[in-house]
């Protein structure tokens, strides 16, 4: 059986409190690296969350622009 990807929340923000919150346009957050390394001092992530996640984004348009 396969696994499912994680859903939860961020303890921190990102610009969807504006995107979504003032603006009312729908959006995600999705980027590489754990939670525990992002916006902190010495920030870090592991190479193959990166690119994995430049997979993601460049796959993401196709599935809203299908022919």
């Amino acid at each position: 059986r396969k696994a499912r990807p994680l859903t939860d929340k961020w303890t921190f923000s990102t610009n969807g409190v504006s995107i979504m919150g003032r603006n009312g346009i729908p959006c995600i957050g999705f980027g590489p690296g754990a939670e525990a390394q992002a916006h902190a001092p010495n920030e870090i992530t592991w190479k193959q969350d990166l690119v994995t996640c430049a997979a993601v984004y460049a796959l993401l348009p196709s599935v809203y622009c299908k022919d």
